[in-house]
């Protein structure tokens, strides 16, 4: 499998097969629920989220390629306007994600994240354990920041280099070095999924989440709100991962691997002092980090840190003025207050691209090589799944399902969360993070209080959820990444990954139970 967003291999009489079944499913769907008392623009809807689901699982054609679906289905069929279907694709949540991939693509071209990765490692220790806690914190910490791809393939071929030392002095088949192997590999893969829950920016669905939170009166999901959520469950998770690794899943010595410390040190001397282009783009992480995290008035009980955006001299809508409300929707959302994050993110991206390192010759911080490898690919995938919503929205069909729920019967708040999560992470293990929560959020958000409670908590949980799938190789990027090192095998995967996929189910219930109301200002 492609690990950002291309197809599973597939023959072309199969991809034609599912391609056809696809087709049929929205017309059943469009055709028959009419007949059953559903509006057709609705069923229309309901067909499109049916078809656009069976396409991301089973990727006759590329993820991004069925995220553009609602563009030409909801004006043709659904009757929604084409204009806001369109604008959904330029929601300021896509500059944010543009924004913080620039930041990464920075850190990544100058080797940043490398550096951050061995010092994280190199002082933990080199016996078997703390070498896989080593990485794991390292992975879980970059993945906060970049995505869970990017930090999984930075981080596999440094764990590569290290098992390969090892095996120099060491049969390749002794059972101690295989667990290593298989417990190092699995280690990057969970660290690289759990981490990237911690922040707002930190993987796809996140951003879904802050982007669709509003239609249910959560206007403003900042970057501190968020961290009061995910970061907790980073906290507790990766520890928890870690001890259930190496004691239970691959036992592992406690002693030093003799060498260990060589290999570390060895690679830290081959990257040599901090380079203009590794302190340009700290300078940049730094700043957007900061900016991110104390926008708004941070309240510690014992003292007030006011927000920079109150004590700022100017702001956009100032700057602005009466032109704001003629500019085009996308750039007037852009500009407005409470898409700050977004502006910040673009501001230092775009600088990376324009500040120069050396002027002879001109080389930028950023350079346009490597801001085209980021993943493009994923702001359709985000784009389509905001028009997936709008479509639903416009389309009656949101309203439909929150009729449908209230002849459900209400159950406790806990356990609808627990089932939220593990109904989550069941998808998540065939479909990707991204797709999973583009389907599930839109219909959370429709639930309204029919459920018994806000349908925030519940959203926040299946967004995280859906980066939780451990069983199988194709289940998240990372696995598909750390499968190929050669150290796992299927069963293996999901003999490890069964309990690892229980365990944070409940524990983001428990987090969204007692933590995301107040986090969020839930009332």
């Amino acid at each position: 499998m492609n690990p950002e967003s291309g197809t599973t291999p597939q023959s072309p009489r199969t991809r034609a097969a599912l391609l056809a079944c696809g087709l049929l499913l929205i017309c059943c769907v469009g055709i028959v629920l009419p007949r059953f008392g559903l509006s057709p623009t609705a069923a229309w809807s309901a067909g499109t989220i049916l078809l656009m689901a069976f396409w991301w699982i089973t990727q006759p054609i590329p993820l991004w390629a069925t995220a553009l679906l609602p563009i030409p289905i909801f004006p043709l069929l659904a009757k929604v306007p084409l204009l806001p279907v369109l604008y959904a694709y330029l929601d300021p949540v896509n500059f944010l994600f543009l924004g913080g991939m620039l930041i990464a693509a920075c850190m990544e071209q100058w080797g940043l994240h490398q550096r951050l990765a061995l010092g994280i490692v190199s002082r933990l220790g080199v016996s078997p354990r703390r070498i896989v806690l080593g990485f794991m914190l390292a992975t879980g910490f970059i993945t906060l920041w970049i995505s869970n791809t990017a930090t999984a393939l930075l981080m596999y071929p440094i764990a590569l280099a290290v098992l390969r030392r090892f095996e120099k002095d060491r049969d390749p088949n002794n059972p101690i070095l295989r667990r290593f192997g298989s417990a190092l590999m699995l280690g990057i893969a969970y660290a690289a999924s759990i981490g990237g829950i911690g922040s707002k920016i930190g993987t796809g669905p996140n951003l879904i989440f802050v982007k669709q939170a509003a239609s249910v009166g959560v206007a403003d999901v900042d970057f501190l709100s968020w961290l009061k959520v995910g970061f907790p469950i980073v906290a507790v998770y990766l520890p928890l991962v870690w001890f259930y690794l190496v004691r239970v899943a691959e036992p592992l010595p406690a002693e030093d691997f003799p060498g260990g410390r060589a290999a570390i040190d060895e690679a830290r001397r081959r990257q040599g002092a901090m380079s203009r282009g590794e302190w340009a783009a700290l300078t940049g992480f730094l700043i957007a980090a900061f900016l991110w995290t104390f926008r708004q008035e941070m309240d510690l009980g014992f003292v007030k840190i006011p927000g920079w955006t109150t004590i700022a001299p100017w702001s956009w809508q100032e700057i602005l003025g009466p032109l704001l409300p003629q500019l085009p929707a996308p750039v007037a959302k852009f500009f407005a207050s409470n898409a700050v994050d977004s502006q910040v993110a673009m501001i230092v991206g775009l600088l990376l691209l324009l500040i120069p390192i050396r002027l002879d010759p001109f080389t930028p911080a950023l350079s346009l090589r490597s801001a085209r490898k980021i993943s493009w690919d994923m702001l359709l995938l985000l784009g389509g799944g905001f028009a997936l919503a709008e479509g639903m929205q416009k389309g009656g069909l949101s309203d439909a399902i929150a009729q449908g729920l209230k002849t459900l019967p209400v159950v406790h708040p806990f356990l609808l969360l627990l089932i939220v999560c593990l109904i989550t992470v069941a998808l998540s293990e065939v479909a990707s993070n991204v797709a999973t929560a583009s389907i599930l959020l839109p219909l959370l958000a429709a639930s309204s209080n029919s459920l018994g409670m806000h349908p925030a908590p519940l959203m926040l949980a299946a967004t995280m959820a859906a980066s939780f799938g451990f069983m199988f190789p194709a289940g998240t990027p990372p696995n598909a990444i750390v499968f190929a090192s050669g150290y796992l095998t299927v069963p293996r995967m999901v003999r490890s990954g069964f309990l690892v996929d229980l365990g944070g189910a409940l524990l983001i219930a428990m987090a969204c139970y007692w933590i995301a109301p107040h986090a969020l200002r839930l009332r």
